[in-house]
């Protein structure tokens, strides 16, 4: 069962009030109740966290207290909420002490936790532990996967605010990143085919949340890395974002704004880009197999007739070709991770190279410059083009 939690009053607590507001228009509703299905809630002790397991909570033992009839016995259970806390062992006993936090805290609304501590490598180990964020949220990421399986959860929940989503967004920006990118973080994404990742205060600010925070009298735990702008991240965050508000000061609203015109782009393209690769390729164990001879006949899914100039057909556009190429890499598992934006327009190249298309049958594409970068058939993660009868076959290795 879940602890007792103190009502509060919009006059008492406005900000809280309105937190409260935004977690119930933006959690899943179904039969009139928020919390019949089983949910993980990522918490690392920030105040971001903090706030969204307070708010579910809130929200599972209004429901639990709404529904209980007067034989409590007789009362139909809520679903699980469950606290995952990963602790990276990086700050020593910083770390250890929100572990702590998180343990009290979760005791007192009584809730479950479940801890992961990753392991930390020996005295003799040449390499510490992990550090760079990337392979930190894998970390995390793999244990809320691992966990919520555990658990029978249907839900991970987040606390991913709006200002982590103008921050990631410009730091995409900045470092030249694809359409997909400049969408930011998804509000709802898939861990795997059983499990969706909610992030349902994305459109919350960070001041918000801390400002409801103290009205209800509850502490968060900080972490001082949090503050050294030498990470990028912490350098967008502290120094880029407040100067662009001092001028713009909805910028936050309008970027994210900009993601969410950006996502539904993404989506058509994503429709485009299936079309294509239903229309011209096929899959056959490891290897994606693209039908060069219905390329060069052009056949048009709309029309059903075949063109005779379609150098300017949406089927041939590159932004095309790289979405349904990005599909096809997750389709068969390959790693996008070492695959730069370079690399996806090279390989829409080699499937737009018509010349290629009437090479002999096991040759590879042939090397274009000598710059010190494969122009060839080959991509990273050991993946290899290959043109055989009136076909472009790309294998793993």
């Amino acid at each position: 069962m879940i602890g007792d939690v103190l009502p509060t009053t919009p006059n008492e607590s406005p900000n809280w009030h309105r937190l409260r507001h935004a977690i119930r228009s933006t959690w899943p509703n179904r039969h009139g109740r928020s919390s019949d299905i089983a949910t993980l809630v990522g918490c690392s002790g920030g105040a971001d966290s903090v706030a969204l397991i307070r708010l579910l909570a809130e929200l599972w033992a209004e429901e639990s207290n709404a529904l209980a009839p007067a034989n409590e016995a007789a009362a139909k259970p809520v679903a699980p909420l469950v606290v995952a806390h990963c602790n990276h062992g990086l700050r020593g006993e910083e770390s250890n002490a929100d572990e702590a936090f998180v343990r009290q805290l979760c005791e007192q609304l009584q809730l479950p936790l479940v801890v992961h501590h990753v392991a930390q490598p020996s005295e003799s180990a040449t390499t510490g532990p992990p550090s760079d964020e990337r392979t930190l949220r894998g970390i995390r990421r793999d244990f809320f996967e691992r966990t919520a399986k555990q658990h029978g959860c249907r839900y991970v929940a987040v606390a991913h605010s709006a200002d982590d989503q103008a921050e990631t967004m410009l730091h995409h920006f900045i470092r030249g990143t694809g359409p997909l990118g400049l969408a930011g973080i998804a509000e709802v994404s898939e861990l795997n085919t059983d499990i969706v990742l909610r992030r349902p205060l994305l459109q919350v600010r960070r001041g918000t949340l801390r400002a409801g925070l103290r009205e209800i009298g509850q502490t968060w735990r900080e972490d001082a890395s949090n503050q050294h702008t030498v990470y990028t991240r912490n350098w967008i965050r502290h120094d880029v974002l407040p100067l662009i508000e001092s001028r713009y000061p909805n910028a936050v609203e309008a970027i994210h704004r900009a993601g969410t015109l950006q996502h539904e782009l993404n989506e058509m393209m994503r429709r485009l880009a299936e079309r294509w690769l239903e229309a011209f390729t096929d899959f056959s164990d490891d290897r994606w197999i693209i039908r060069t001879q219905r390329l060069s006949q052009s056949t048009n899914p709309e029309r059903g007739t075949v063109d005779t100039d379609t150098t300017c057909d949406w089927m041939f556009e590159r932004p095309v070709i790289v979405a349904a190429s990005q599909l096809a890499w997750d389709r068969l598992g390959w790693s996008r991770g070492s695959m730069t934006m370079q690399h996806w327009q090279r390989l829409s190249g080699l499937i737009n190279d018509r010349s290629s298309w009437h090479t002999s049958s096991g040759a590879t594409p042939a090397d274009k410059a000598d710059d010190g970068i494969d122009h060839g058939g080959h991509f990273p993660g050991g993946i290899c083009v290959s043109i055989e009868t009136e076909q472009l076959v790309l294998r793993s290795e």
